[in-house]
């Protein structure tokens, strides 16, 4: 690194066609390092960025490939339950809205039905299906009224599946129910 920077030898390394966009780059790095001085016999350290003590871990560099990565709310709902993996993989694909239903057929210009066919009242669409569709609705209060909490069974009001298994998952944490 010395080397390098001992009078801007690094610029000599810079060839190929230079674009607008590389000669800013160019500048700024020329801005920032006109202001190191190296000092010679003291040793270089490596500082790593992406963990609190500056030291590498595999963990924090496969945390630091998720910076900026979108998070996926519902996952840990999903694939830590004690549910079958096929029912997993089902809620993992509603909550992607990735099931194959009137509104996603329709987005791509597929043979679609016109309205849900339980209750030909809204567009076919995997939160209706799941939770505001009046026989889903029904559905629903008949399989928790089993355990006693039919007042968990979907409101007139509930629209989206997620929110409704966040809110209802909510109130029955911790609870041991025997059937």
């Amino acid at each position: 690194m010395f080397d390098s920077l001992n009078n801007r030898a690094w610029v000599s390394d810079i060839r190929g066609a230079l674009t607008v966009q590389i000669l800013i780059e160019y500048i700024y790095l020329w801005e920032m390092l006109s202001n190191v001085e190296l000092q010679p016999d003291v040793e270089d350290t490596h500082i790593w960025q992406f963990s609190n003590t500056g030291q590498y871990t595999s963990k924090s560099a496969y945390e630091a490939l998720f910076i900026g990565a979108i998070q996926f709310g519902p996952w840990e709902r999903i694939w830590r339950s004690w549910a079958p993996s096929k029912c997993k993989f089902f809620l993992w694909a509603a909550a992607h809205k990735r099931c194959w239903t009137g509104d996603r057929l329709a987005r791509k210009g597929l043979q679609h039905p016109a309205a849900c066919p339980l209750c030909d009242q809204a567009q076919e669409t995997i939160d209706h299906l799941l939770v505001s569709c009046v026989f889903a609705r029904q559905m629903w209060f008949y399989i928790l009224q089993i355990f006693g909490l039919q007042e968990l069974a979907p409101n007139l009001e509930d629209e989206n599946f997620d929110e409704w298994w966040v809110n209802t998952s909510g109130r029955v944490s911790g609870q041991v129910l025997n059937a």
